[in-house]
């Protein structure tokens, strides 16, 4: 599995389409910088399916794919990702106790495709994360993949894959806030 190549496959949309899209994305990070889990499960559609594949290591020219097909640091559908954000509201949530300070920096927002009452949507993004009261942080990068179901009030995210620029992770738990 290979994340496509932006340039060959973005679409051109109306710039109030491109700026809901942008805001949507913002506010989203936002919940998720500031730990509002159960706001941001709003945000997510019952049929959404979370993937993060795991990066392979190839050589150049390699006809093996960029990313696995079989293999993911995480695949979740909705009832997961509920029960991953009631156990991190909990006060013995032991992987994020204490509780992370994130950050996120969302860029190169680009449409992929459209269709009557979804968007999909690339972003690249970089996630800053620090713990506790050491020097020790974590920095993540990657593209998501994100297709957003159009709704009343906004959009809704149906799926994601977050496609990590890291082939080994260096970082001690892979939380729901650091996508």
């Amino acid at each position: 599995m290979s994340a496509p190549p932006l340039s060959e496959s973005a679409v051109s949309v109306d710039a109030e389409t491109q700026h809901d899209i942008e805001q949507f994305l913002y506010r989203e990070a936002d919940l998720l910088d500031r730990f509002e889990l159960e706001a941001w499960l709003a945000l997510l559609d019952e049929d959404i399916l979370l993937k993060v594949p795991v990066r392979t290591a190839r050589h150049p020219g390699s006809e093996r794919p960029e990313f696995s097909e079989a293999s993911n640091y995480l695949r979740e559908d909705y009832e997961m990702i509920r029960e991953r954000v009631g156990r991190l509201a909990k006060e013995y949530a032991w992987s994020e106790n204490p509780r992370s300070r994130v950050r996120h920096v969302i860029g190169n927002v680009r449409v992929l495709d459209v269709t009557a009452d979804t968007v999909t949507v690339a972003n690249n993004q970089h996630v800053f994360r620090s713990y506790g009261d050491t020097p020790d942080h974590d920095m993540l990068s990657a593209q998501r993949h994100t297709t957003l179901r159009a709704a009343d009030d906004g959009y809704r995210i149906t799926e994601r894959t977050v496609y990590l620029d890291h082939s080994i992770l260096n970082t001690k738990n892979l939380t729901l806030p650091l996508l």
